[in-house]
């Protein structure tokens, strides 16, 4: 992947190529001075309008040769709609000699940002999994910075998601000031849900990129959508996405979603999560806290009989974090949170009643509560297992701390066999104490 793009370029270079005939023009530009496939574009030269609309019609038509009244149609909105446009932002100059008027690219940005080259070298989209109205339909709806933000929140969940969790979710990663998802009001969350329902979620699922059910109010990422397959998709609008879900996953993920598991493929998806924990694969290394509390989810989603969690603070739960736990106790999963915070147990309680909730007095390495943090820990059916980090002493590009974690999946594998002997006994206290414990929280 290359590095993120910049946020405005993004939203011009989306906006400018949404419209086909803006695409073919700086397409037609652009080869004729012979442009690299990266970096910014040669020195230009000029180029006469009425040149420029036969060779876009050219292009738009798909044969060498056109009529009079195809380039005189062209030529009439390039002067009065496109050209103008691009001129404001400064992708072209334009001159003027009597009755002669002349364009010249410009060094703009977006011009040399690698997905919009990529774009531009094949402008009618041939290459493209879907339609070329698919293409247009795809660059306006990520021509928005909120709907390019709904993508990447919706690509940390695992399935579908209420449109209010969605709200609060893109609140705080718009809020730049380390708002976390604990802070978010009722009130935050209203207005940017009424205009994720009527305005935004309607484009991208226009576009495909997003499947909203209207009835339940529920939206998740279509991961097996078509535009997923362009390169320049992960590595320009979408480089966040691209970055939480390897382009590979989307093609590899459609019977992972909450839908399908539900439905005729759930036999398939018990397949992998039985490979899964027979597997004695290497334990994985993942970065972020975005894409952690997704390893969580997932984590949680495929507990079939026992899921523990150790959540030292408030800092990684949140309401999507109870509702996965939740919906593992709703399945007939045994839950249990070990915490030392007492607002992080009250909280389960209130959210998880059939949970077992207990305070370590241990951490899960054998070290003294007071001597630190006792760790974050994700462990399902004695199978699975992640180790999560937070380092107060470095911080992300947001200026937050760093998360990271390591997980293992199998019976054999070595992370979960280290967990299993340290956690195992305290599991077995934990399911013998259930049934005879009172009103004092469980010490292990």
């Amino acid at each position: 992947m290359s590095s993120p793009p910049d946020t405005e370029t993004t939203t011009i270079a989306a906006d400018v190529l949404a419209e086909p005939r803006r695409r073919y023009l700086l397409a037609t530009l652009l080869d004729r001075e012979g442009a690299p496939s990266s970096g910014p574009p040669p020195t230009a030269r000029p180029v006469s309008v009425a040149t420029l609309a036969t060779e876009v019609a050219t292009a738009e038509c798909d044969r060498p040769i056109v009529t009079d009244d195809q380039c005189e149609e062209i030529h009439i909105t390039l002067v009065h709609n496109h050209i103008p446009r691009l001129v404001d932002i400064g992708v072209l100059r334009r001159d003027t000699d009597g009755d002669a008027t002349t364009v010249t690219l410009r060094d703009h940005p977006m011009l040399a940002a690698d997905w919009v080259r990529t774009l531009l070298a094949d402008p009618t989209g041939e290459g493209f999994a879907a339609d070329e109205a698919t293409l247009n339909r795809t660059l306006e709806a990520l021509s928005d910075a909120r709907r390019r933000t709904v993508c990447t929140a919706l690509a940390t969940q695992r399935g579908a998601v209420d449109v209010r969790d969605l709200a609060a979710m893109v609140v705080e990663r718009e809020s730049g000031d380390g708002t976390g998802l604990v802070d978010v009001t009722e009130t935050d969350c209203a207005s940017v849900a009424t205009t994720l329902v009527h305005k935004h979620l309607p484009a991208l699922a226009s576009a495909g990129l997003v499947a909203h059910d209207d009835a339940e109010n529920r939206v998740e990422l279509a991961t097996d959508a078509p535009q997923w397959q362009a390169d320049w998709v992960l590595d320009g609008p979408l480089a966040a996405v691209g970055d939480l879900v390897p382009a590979r996953e989307f093609r590899e993920r459609p019977d992972e979603s909450i839908r399908n598991e539900t439905g005729a493929d759930a036999p398939a998806a018990n397949e992998r999560r039985e490979a899964e924990a027979t597997s004695t694969g290497p334990c994985r290394t993942i970065e972020g806290r975005e894409t952690v509390i997704a390893a969580g989810h997932d984590i949680a989603d495929s507990a079939d009989e026992e899921l523990f969690l150790t959540i030292p603070d408030a800092e990684l739960l949140q309401r999507t974090c109870l509702e996965r736990w939740r919906d593992a106790a709703d399945r007939g999963v045994d839950v249990y949170v070990g915490s030392d915070s007492p607002r992080v147990r009250d909280t389960v309680r209130s959210a998880i009643p059939s949970a077992t909730v207990c305070e370590p007095q241990l951490d899960w390495l054998n070290l003294p509560i007071e001597r630190g943090n006792h760790g974050r820990v994700f462990f399902a059916d004695r199978e699975t297992a992640m180790l999560v980090t937070v380092d107060d002493s470095r911080s992300d590009e947001n200026g937050e701390p760093r998360v990271g974690a390591i997980t293992g999946h199998g019976r054999e594998n070595a992370l979960v066999s280290l967990v299993r002997e340290h956690m195992g006994p305290r599991l077995d206290r934990l399911t013998a104490e259930h049934d005879a414990r009172d009103e004092t929280p469980l010490q292990i």
